[in-house]
């Protein structure tokens, strides 16, 4: 899995998210800006979902993550064991 192409985007991404509140820059430029900032979420998102990246964050697991992470976030959760004692 290639983290430097994912980080690179990312930050690129920002850059052209900022860019296009900047009122410097000419409305012909921010329409570009607006093409590009569609089209490099695209290419996050697909690297995000594809194959590669989902066996690097171990995606077969994410239910049994979901199921954890809303016991842990789940204050209620805790109330039963405070009943048994």
């Amino acid at each position: 899995m290639d983290l430097k192409e994912l980080t690179e985007l990312i930050v690129i991404r920002n850059y052209v998210g900022n860019a296009i509140g900047l009122s410097a820059i000419e409305k012909s430029t921010i329409r570009e800006l607006d093409g590009i900032l569609l089209l490099l979420d695209k290419k996050i998102i697909a690297i995000l979902t594809g194959t590669k990246f989902k066996e690097y964050v171990d995606y077969d697991h994410v239910k049994e993550a979901k199921i954890n992470a809303v016991k842990v976030s789940n204050i209620y959760s805790g109330m039963e064991d405070l009943k048994k004692k």
